[in-house]
């Protein structure tokens, strides 16, 4: 009987592993089109496929690697590299919050790979199945997360080996990549959310700080200003947008 509980749990186990895979796939064609991307730009800023491979596995965050190729390019110091994907980063810990309600009964090592693991897109499948059940499943979670990840840093190896075949006369003709490609990935972002007048508001405050700042000091706390301030007033600005709707 004992034998029996045994199998049938581990098989349901396996069951909600199976189903937290299935969930992601939707969201597959999206980290291959922006991890393959900066896999490119990493090479394109000079990490060899190895590097990018280990920076995919443990930042695993696509604006972040953005900038912190864009600020290694540069030649920022680290703690402004540091500083500015601490910021880029932060949401995550609300999103941890939130979702730790589905949790509770876990234990922290599992709560701990759950959010280690989880990013905007993994984030929002969660949230939409948990939100209909009323709960999330460990190894629901685990199949979502391990899935997006692995395809994350394969996303990024495919796009490095791509770029790191190319001749180097064309690698050296594609250095705009890395500007071209923040523009568009701001431009998208801006076109697809629906606060684009508070985002350009922080966009435009971002770029009178650098201006007004960057021949007095010096660049690395130029760019740490510029990015706290701005997302300091587009947090305020969402939470004061957030309280008028809800009244």
């Amino acid at each position: 009987m004992l034998i029996t509980i045994k199998t049938s749990a581990k098989n349901g186990a396996s069951a909600q592993f199976r189903e937290g895979v299935i969930a992601c796939l939707p969201t597959i064609p999206g980290y291959w089109s922006i991890g393959f991307a900066a896999g490119a730009i990493g090479t394109l800023s000079g990490f060899s496929t190895l590097q990018t491979a280990l920076l995919a596995s443990a930042l695993y965050a696509g604006s972040a690697q953005f900038l912190f190729y864009s600020l290694w390019a540069t030649g920022a110091e680290i703690a402004s590299v540091v500083l500015s994907i601490l910021l880029v980063n932060l949401r995550y810990l609300l999103m941890s919050s939130a979702i730790s309600i589905f949790f509770r009964p876990y234990t922290v090592l599992q709560k701990i790979i759950s959010g280690l693991l989880l990013t905007d897109e993994t984030f929002g499948v969660a949230v939409q199945h948990g939100g209909g059940k009323n709960s999330i499943t460990y190894p629901w979670m685990l199949g979502l997360n391990l899935t997006a990840w692995l395809n994350w840093i394969l996303a990024c190896v495919s796009g490095a080996v791509l770029a790191s075949a190319l001749p180097s006369s064309l690698m050296e003709g594609l250095s705009f990549s890395l500007v071209s490609m923040f523009i568009g990935l701001v431009l998208a972002l801006w076109f697809a959310s629906q606060r684009k007048m508070l985002e350009l508001f922080s966009i435009s405050i971002a770029v009178l700080i650098t201006l007004f700042t960057s021949g007095h000091i010096d660049m690395s706390l130029v760019v740490i200003a510029a990015a706290s301030v701005a997302a300091t007033l587009a947090t305020a600005g969402l939470y004061l947008f957030s309280n008028k709707e809800e009244k």
